[in-house]
C-alpha cells in the first residue's frame, strides 16, 4: 500500500527546498521537517516524541522531545497543542484537546499498536501495513495499512481514509458497515452513532501526511501521482488540496 521511496536523498532534497519556501510552517512542523532530513529513512528511523508544543500527558506524565513512550499509552492534551510522535512504523499527529488510547497485543513486537480509540480530539496518524482497529465516540474503523484523520466528538465524528482500505461503521449501526477504498481523501464521512453522511475534506493537509510518513521511512501512495516528484514537492504552492 506504501511505497519506499527509491532515492532517500531526493526526498531530502525535496523536503529541503520545501522549508526554504516556507510551505510547512503553517502547520508549525518546520522543526520536525528538520528532524525528519537528519534522521533520513529506512531502519534507522527513530521512535519517540519528535514534536511537542503545549501541554500533554503520557500515562499521566509529562515528557520531553526525543523520550519514547510505550504501550499501552493514554495520551491527553491540552489547549493550543501539537504532538508528533512515532511508535513502532506508525507515526501520529495529536491536536489540542485531544484524548487518545493506543494498545497493541503483539509481545514479539511491544511498540506495534493494533488499537486507537480517539475518545475526543483531532488526530492524523499513518500506518505500516497490517489490521488496526480505530473507534471514536460515534464510529468504528477497521484498516489495513492507511493515512486516516480522525476527529471526535460526543455526538459525532469525521474520518477521512486519505488512502487505503478500510471498514466503516456507526458505533450503534454496524449493518451500515461500508467498505472504502481511497487513494487521495475519495471519501470522508461524518459518521453518527446510527448513520454516516458523505463530508469535504478539513483540517488536514498532504505537508502533514507526507512528513507523517517521512519519519517512518515511506512516502504516500500520492506522492508520485500527483507529480510531487517534481520541483518543490510537486510545487505545492499550485498543488493546494
Amino acid at each position: 500500500m506504501l511505497e519506499r521511496h527509491p532515492d532517500v536523498h531526493v526526498m531530502r532534497r525535496q523536503l529541503l527546498k520545501s522549508l526554504a519556501a516556507g510551505l510547512l510552517t503553517s502547520a508549525g512542523l518546520t522543526g520536525l521537517a528538520r528532524h525528519a532530513l537528519a534522521a533520513g529513512s529506512g531502519p534507522q528511523r527513530k521512535q519517540g516524541i519528535y514534536r511537542l508544543e503545549g501541554e500533554a500527558t503520557f500515562n499521566g506524565i509529562s515528557l520531553k522531545v526525543g523520550d519514547v513512550p510505550s504501550l499501552p499509552l493514554t495520551v491527553v492534551t491540552g489547549p493550543k497543542t501539537t504532538l508528533v510522535f512515532v511508535l513502532g512504523a506508525d507515526a501520529y499527529l495529536v491536536r489540542a484537546n485531544s484524548h487518545l488510547i493506543l494498545t497493541g497485543n503483539d509481545a514479539n513486537a511491544p511498540s506495534r499498536v493494533s488499537s486507537i480509540k480517539l475518545l475526543a480530539g483531532k488526530l492524523l496518524s499513518v500506518f505500516e501495513k497490517g489490521e488496526r482497529r480505530l473507534t471514536t465516540a460515534t464510529a468504528v474503523a477497521g484498516i489495513r495499512g492507511t493515512g486516516i484523520y480522525l476527529e471526535s466528538e460526543a455526538e459525532r465524528s469525521y474520518l477521512c481514509l486519505c488512502y487505503g482500505n478500510a471498514k466503516l461503521s456507526p458505533i450503534n449501526a454496524p449493518h451500515l458497515q461500508e467498505n472504502v477504498i481511497t487513494r487521495h481523501h475519495e471519501s470522508p464521512r461524518w459518521v453518527y452513532p446510527d448513520r454516516m453522511e458523505a463530508a469535504a475534506m478539513i483540517n488536514h493537509s498532504d505537508d502533514e501526511l507526507i512528513l507523517l510518513e517521512s519519519l517512518t521511512g515511506r512516502v504516500p501512495p500520492f506522492y508520485r501521482a500527483s507529480g510531487y516528484d517534481e520541483g518543490i514537492l510537486g510545487d505545492l504552492a499550485k498543488k493546494r488540496y
